[in-house]
């Protein structure tokens, strides 16, 4: 037996059902109904829904003939401090102990491994910077495949599914606890029959925002079942 949101009716998953109470909660929506409701529901791809026309900061839409293109951008106002702060870093402790080896002509293997994870530090740094000035995350529908594609510049991480493969689409969140306060980030991971889950990390992005991501990512799949 199936159970759909009255709201907004997307399926509700079992672990979200409450018997002994008689109410299930949607994820989507964040709200509790009453079994009965939730058995009788319309599901989503049954309705006349009409596409959003207002989409959130950040978030571009266009359709096209056999799917749809999806961006959300990773800009974050963080960039104006590690911008400056990779600069820092990479220059003085990767320019410092690679770059006097150059500049002398002379190799140091001691020096080399020691500058190992200071190369690594920058590496990194310098890739999560260029996410925070104009990286982007692409969710798209084309030629019966499901793509993710995170990156910047033209250089991209993708994941991929067969459509007819992929069966839904939820808001994971994970809160980590720092020092004097807490902390919370949002993941889109999609179900996919016979592979490996695709992830969508929402870090960054407002929960009403990543909210929005879910229930539009999950309304596309219902309506291509």
């Amino acid at each position: 037996m199936e159970f759909h949101c009255p709201e907004c009716g997307l399926p509700i998953e079992v672990a979200d059902l409450a018997p002994a109470q008689g109410v299930a909660v949607c994820r989507f929506c964040e709200k509790p109904y009453p079994l009965a409701a939730c058995q009788q529901a319309v599901p989503y791809e049954q309705r006349n829904i009409v596409p959003e026309q207002v989409l959130p900061k950040g978030v571009t839409l266009a359709e096209t003939m056999d799917g749809f293109r999806l961006t959300l951008s990773t800009r974050s106002c963080i960039a104006f401090f590690l911008v400056p702060f990779t600069i820092f870093w990479a220059g003085g402790s990767v320019g410092g102990i690679y770059g006097t080896q150059i500049k002398n002509g002379e190799f140091n293997w001691m020096m080399s491994l020691f500058g190992l994870p200071f190369l690594a530090g920058s590496i990194f740094l310098i890739g999560l910077t260029m996410m925070t000035v104009c990286g982007r995350t692409i969710v798209e529908l084309a030629g019966g495949k499901l793509s993710i594609r995170t990156g910047a510049l033209g250089v991209y991480r993708t994941q991929s599914a067969p459509w007819h493969d992929v069966r839904s689409c939820r808001l994971v969140e994970a809160t980590r606890r720092g020092r004097n306060s807490y902390h919370t980030s949002f993941q889109l991971e999609f179900k996919v029959d016979g592979a490996k889950d695709l992830r969508l990390s929402a870090a960054g992005v407002e929960r009403e925002n990543a909210l929005w991501l879910a229930r539009f990512l999950a309304g596309r799949i219902q309506r291509g079942r």
